[in-house]
């Protein structure tokens, strides 16, 4: 999986840049080969005006083509950050639940079994 982290308006720096990565990465783990690409993009919309203003904006690709897009904002970008990731990891696990479904095997094993019997 290929994750790309966009600023517009934010200064991350190395170790907040990290923490993005880790907290993406950890979120999307389970789900390794079904996830293909994730762009984030951080953007504090307000400046330094503060406010309910940092915005985070989440596509990711799945295998077959299927794009999801999550939104969020927040007063902190961590918080905001945190809230995303875990909404984009509910997401994908019910798009690949809607996708056994289909084949017929009701949620039952991991992905990876799935991946070792195709």
């Amino acid at each position: 999986m290929e994750l790309h982290i966009q600023t517009r308006r934010v200064n991350l720096d190395e170790a907040t840049r990290e923490l993005v990565e880790r907290r993406f990465m950890f979120a999307l783990d389970q789900f390794d080969g079904f996830v293909m690409n994730v762009d984030v993009i951080l953007e504090d919309v307000n400046g330094p005006r503060g406010g309910v203003d940092k915005y985070c904006r989440v596509l990711a690709s799945l295998r077959g083509g299927k794009y999801i897009k999550i939104e969020d904002q927040d007063a902190d970008l961590i918080s905001v950050v945190n809230r995303a990731a875990d909404r984009l990891s509910q997401v994908v696990a019910r798009e690949l639940d809607r996708k056994r479904d289909k084949k017929g095997t009701h949620s039952a094993g991991s992905f990876a079994e799935e991946e070792q019997s195709e």
